[in-house]
């Protein structure tokens, strides 16, 4: 059989053998004759090795990518590594012969030259994650990279810090009040939804159908979902000024000139809440109340919450937009600790339905 349809699959799929090298894959047709054809021309490729694909710089794959990042909530920071990419790889120099070397010396001096010292290893994580998506991009686009680097090598052991539960007494709500008001409807957003940072601060007025209390926010993958809204979500939401595009702003405090880099902004004037403002009043708040919680720890809590109650990993699944069950299976631990306290009532000398033994005398 030259081609066939894999199971919930509409394609034809080819799969073959030569000189000892398997070539597979899906053929985009539906009809089996043009699937046939597809595949032939697979074969006189595979036996056409001269025929070379085009090379490709830094630059254009960068470029590359970014046509396909530039959507995403991330966008500022991808478009911030991809720069350095270019500037410190060298913006002509092609895919190609870009080595493993070269790659390993290139994240051993971003390691070693954060702005406040050393980068931790899950940040150089972060990174050569991006730059193996340039490659990636490239390959798919069929150019020339050469051979693709190994990127399991170039990982760096990471420490995870272990995820923190905000109490859900008078401490949550002391660290509420502390927060700065106009960067507050954010933060009690972002508990109350579980929903990624940038997913908030993304959150535009026309992403929203207040009748239905729906939204659609973009996840960190591109993609495009639609979320339920709690009546306590849409009390805050119908709640914030509409002086722009997006749902989340700030009152400007510190005024810039028009020289600096950034866009000028006035004093008391409202501008889209970004990452740096509700970090800077989020860490200012936790220091005031003395709590040791980041403010990513609201999206586990609200997952733990959420196990908690419903007993449902699915459930906190699909609320937090995780693409696979094991990435929820960290909240197991709340189930677990239910079924501990079920174990030990029903040990307990209090337990009615426990009665002593009675001992026989002899």
């Amino acid at each position: 059989m030259s081609v066939y349809k894999p199971k919930n699959s509409p394609y034809f799929h080819f799969d073959f053998q030569f000189k000892g090298n398997r070539v597979h894959g899906s053929t985009g047709c539906t009809k089996e004759k043009l699937a046939k054809q597809y595949e032939a021309r697979e074969r006189q490729k595979a036996a056409l090795p001269t025929v070379a694909r085009p090379p490709i710089t830094i630059d254009e794959a960068c470029g590359l990518y970014a046509e396909y990042a530039e959507s995403q909530n991330s966008w500022k920071t991808t478009e911030y590594l991809l720069c350095d990419i270019v500037k410190q790889l060298g913006a002509n120099r092609f895919l190609s012969a870009i080595s493993q070397r070269d790659l390993m010396t290139y994240f051993a001096k971003r390691r070693s030259t954060g702005r406040k010292g050393k980068r931790s290893n899950s940040t150089i994580n972060r990174e050569i994650e991006n730059m193996r998506a340039v490659w990636r991009r490239a390959e798919k686009a069929r150019y020339d990279i050469g051979e693709m680097p190994d990127w399991s090598a170039l990982f760096l052991k990471s420490n995870v810090q272990p995820y923190a539960e905000l109490p859900n007494d008078a401490t949550q709500d002391e660290l509420l009040a502390a927060i700065r008001p106009d960067v507050r409807p954010a933060v009690e957003f972002l508990l109350m939804s579980g929903w990624r940072r940038n997913e908030v601060l993304g959150l535009r007025w026309s992403d929203l159908d207040l009748p239905n209390r729906m939204a659609w926010t973009t996840l960190k993958g591109g993609d495009v979902v639609q979320r339920p809204l709690t009546n306590d979500m849409q009390f805050i939401v119908v709640n914030q000024p509409r002086v722009g595009p997006f749902v989340f702003t700030y009152q400007c405090q510190r005024p810039t000139s028009g020289l600096q880099r950034h866009v000028r902004r006035l004093r008391g004037e409202r501008y889209p809440l970004s990452i740096t403002v509700l970090r800077d009043a989020w860490e200012a708040a936790r220091a005031e109340v003395g709590l040791k919680i980041r403010l990513h720890d609201l999206r586990h809590t609200r997952a733990s919450r959420i196990v908690r109650v419903t007993k449902s990993l699915p459930a906190a699944q699909k609320a937090l937009q995780h693409s696979n069950i094991k990435t929820t299976m960290r909240y197991v631990h709340v189930l677990s600790d239910d079924l501990r306290d079920a174990l030990e009532a029903s040990e307990s000398r209090n337990n009615p339905e426990i009665t002593k033994p009675k001992l026989r005398k002899v």
